[in-house]
């Protein structure tokens, strides 16, 4: 496998990368490519490496990046959590894609776990370059995984605030991760446990972003996804799996639903039990939609 450190430009931002390319590419050849989209403050080095590694060794070549203002990449204020946003950064990495001499244009797909599996199918349903989605355990509804809480009509309430005073004085606050994915103890144990590890990570976004996180509805385009491979971990106390099939529900092209029976959403990543079956999974629906 090769690697490439590389850099793209979205709404003037640039974003910076890394290009996997799988080893013995013959002088002109070209491969598909794969857009990795990252989950929830996550940053390109956290987790979907080991993805994308598993894929490039099945002859795709892939692209992790981080999203404008995470990570590497550029924008301010830093951690600002923009669904719509980081759609168009996507799809502003596909567009590099396209003038990678190893890519075949016409082979693209996207790949997210979790909030990027959202992010996923958000672009796969307005763009119509990517042949291909994989969406693992991600909503399809954000206001209704979050309105379901008893206490969210107040915390609303303050990041509506939080949005006038950004608006109209550019004051910046922020909130921890773990504390808005404490439901799910195990996973924030995972968070905090990798974090040191990647000193451009931070574990926070900034309160007023979290407005815009609420209005994202992936699933309103989904009907024009080409071909999606919806995945849900059946255990998951995170993002109920209902979320995921709605959205699979929705998409009007070629499509997989696969349960992931007795998963939690923190056995997706690396070495937790989901994380082989996601690859074998990815691999073989990828095998039949873009071409080899």
């Amino acid at each position: 496998m090769m690697e490439r450190r590389v850099t793209f430009f979205s709404d003037g931002l640039k974003c910076s990368g890394v290009l996997r390319l799988p080893d013995g590419l013959a002088p002109g050849e070209r491969r598909p490519a794969i857009v990795f989209c990252a989950g929830f403050s996550l940053v390109k080095e956290v987790w979907l490496p080991s993805i994308a590694t598993a894929l490039v060794d099945a002859g795709y070549i892939t692209l992790n990046f981080d999203y404008r203002t995470f990570g590497e990449s550029e924008g301010q204020p830093r951690c600002r959590l923009v669904p719509r946003m980081q759609v168009e950064d996507v799809r502003s990495a596909l567009s590099f894609l396209e003038t990678v001499d190893e890519v075949d244009a016409a082979q693209l797909a996207v790949f997210g776990v979790s909030l990027g599996a959202s992010i996923a199918v958000g672009c796969a349903g307005v763009d119509g370059r990517v042949k291909a989605c994989v969406a693992v355990a991600g909503p399809g509804d954000l206001n209704r995984v979050w309105s379901a809480f008893p206490t969210f009509a107040a915390f609303n309430a303050k990041v509506q605030a939080a949005r006038r005073r950004f608006c109209a004085t550019g004051e910046v606050s922020y909130v921890s991760v773990l504390k808005l994915l404490s439901s799910d103890p195990q996973t924030c144990a995972l968070l905090e446990a990798a974090a040191p590890a990647h000193p451009t990570w931070r574990l926070e976004v900034t309160f007023e972003s979290l407005a815009d996180l609420f209005e994202f509805r992936p699933e309103d385009v989904a009907a024009t996804i080409r071909a999606g491979l919806f995945i849900y971990p059946a255990a998951d106390a995170l993002v109920s799996g209902v979320e995921v099939v709605s959205m699979a529900s929705k998409c009007r092209g070629e499509k997989v639903l696969l349960p992931l029976e007795g998963i939690h959403h923190h056995e997706i990543y690396e070495q937790g039990a989901g994380f082989a079956p996601i690859v074998e999974a990815a691999r073989a629906f990828l095998g039949k939609t873009l071409a080899r």
